[in-house]
């Protein structure tokens, strides 16, 4: 019989994912092993690798898909504000994440989405789409192309937190600019005549 864990690997990425946002990928194993109460052994039995052990700790967090894309109170220009606010506050929380995984010298897109394809930037992704279509669908946004729909609201929702922690608006982007450039969105996505 093995012996037990003394920590999950859950455990053991967080640890990890706040080791790297601190240090890069430069921070040692030693350190990641002593933060999280084990050897540098245990970590390399669980990730062969410390590039491994990187690129499985700085997956980003879940975002609530469903209190993010999902109100059956508002529609429109209101609901594109409500989901693009939401984004921006996850995107302000997963940039110290995603900062140093883009950083890495051996990150590529593609590939880490091909490694993990329900990571939650990619199933956030999806579902955008998928609002963008269902909202197409029910006439409620013209006929513009549902995923260059779902990219310009990204990249937007993105952008916004990046330029923040650049230092612009003083670190906080006034609510009213937000508002403004959601409303730019909403005129090219509105219905009407084609």
């Amino acid at each position: 019989m093995g012996r037990r864990k003394t920590i999950s690997d859950a455990d053991l990425l967080e640890t990890a994912r706040g080791v790297f946002i601190e240090r890069g990928f430069g921070a040692s194993t030693k350190e990641i092993a002593q933060r999280a109460g084990v050897s540098e052994g245990v970590l390399f039995q669980r990730f062969t690798t410390k590039e491994d052990l990187f690129f499985a700790s700085m997956i980003p967090p879940a975002a609530d898909i469903d209190q993010l894309l999902h109100d059956s109170r508002l529609e429109g220009r209101e609901l594109l504000e409500k989901i693009t606010f939401a984004m921006i506050d996850y995107f302000r929380a997963t940039l110290p994440i995603l900062l140093p995984l883009m950083a890495h010298p051996k990150f590529r897109f593609e590939e880490f989405a091909s490694r993990h394809p329900d990571s939650p930037m990619l199933v956030l992704r999806r579902e955008l789409v998928e609002f963008f279509v269902r909202e197409q669908r029910a006439g409620r946004m013209g006929l513009v192309d549902p995923g260059g729909a779902a990219l310009v609201l990204w990249s937007t929702a993105h952008a916004i937190p990046f330029f923040e922690r650049l230092g612009a608006h003083e670190g906080r982007f006034p609510d009213w600019i937000v508002r403004a450039t959601v409303g730019s969105i909403w005129t090219g996505l509105a219905p009407g005549k084609p």
